[in-house]
């Protein structure tokens, strides 16, 4: 459990990135989930509700999902059920439970980099963008690349492009963290695809991409492609996850094929 000496809900963002930037010990509060698993005190938690981020608004060119956004508003949404062939809800629907997706943020999930995350190579796959109260808007990929330590992440926004996509996640068990994530979309017969939970965090895997699209998929080649990419931790060493990406990503393309 965590504590705090104050508790603090601005009603603008200004405030709030005020708030946040006055120590290292303030705290944007979200779901609260990891928070509550460790055993920290902070100086000051800023809570968001005031700030009227909970919103998934289509326009014409994008979808822009506000930060405090729950998984379960992403799950129970009728256009994202449509959207990419339902990836969105299809992949978040499986995690953990209700109740926690209840509580989990989009804001706190995404900014947090969670390396297990389902959503994140979502979001890498579909070309999504993030926006940031001070460092202003930058793709997912390079936000992940990058060392911003604080900030307000504002909204992500999505890309209005409906492509045939699948996600396909394994767990040692159904409650349990991602070993392998993989990620594939189709475009035009091109495909993209990104690795999760490798054990490190989402990235897109552009010479496997590049590969597929060139000569098919081959599993040999796939797994010597991969290998720099791939690690081991308590969950799975790497030999095993190696083959298993590849068996995911063979059984994805095949997920496609009838999209």
């Amino acid at each position: 459990m965590f504590t705090l000496r104050d508790f603090k809900s601005p009603e603008t963002l200004d405030e709030a990135y005020e708030l946040l930037m006055k120590s290292k010990m303030n705290k944007i509060l979200g779901g609260c989930h990891f928070l509550k698993a460790g055993c920290r005190s902070y100086n000051v938690g800023i809570d968001l509700s005031k700030l009227d981020l909970n919103y998934i608004n289509v326009e014409d060119d994008e979808i822009k999902i506000g930060a405090t956004t729950t998984y379960r508003d992403l799950e129970y949404n009728d256009f994202l059920k449509k959207f990419c062939d339902g990836i969105i809800p299809k992949s978040l629907k499986r995690i953990v439970s209700t109740q926690l997706r209840n509580t989990a943020q989009v804001g706190a999930s995404v900014f947090s980099r969670y390396a297990f995350s389902d959503f994140l190579p979502i979001l890498l796959l579909l070309d999504a963008k993030v926006r940031l109260y001070n460092n202003g808007v930058m793709s997912v990929e390079e936000f992940l690349n990058s060392d911003i330590k604080k900030d307000l992440l504002v909204e992500v926004m999505i890309p209005n492009k409906d492509v045939h996509c699948t996600q396909i996640v394994q767990r040692l068990c159904c409650k349990d963290f991602p070993i392998a994530i993989v990620s594939i979309s189709k475009i035009d017969d091109k495909y993209k695809v990104v690795f999760g939970a490798r054990p490190q965090k989402a990235m897109i895997m552009k010479d496997v991409s590049d590969e597929i699209n060139a000569n098919g998929f081959d599993r040999e080649k796939t797994l010597e492609l991969i290998d720099e990419y791939i690690g081991s931790n308590n969950k799975a060493k790497k030999k095993y996850r190696k083959l298993l990406f590849v068996g995911l990503l063979g059984k994805a393309l095949g997920e496609l094929q009838w999209l």
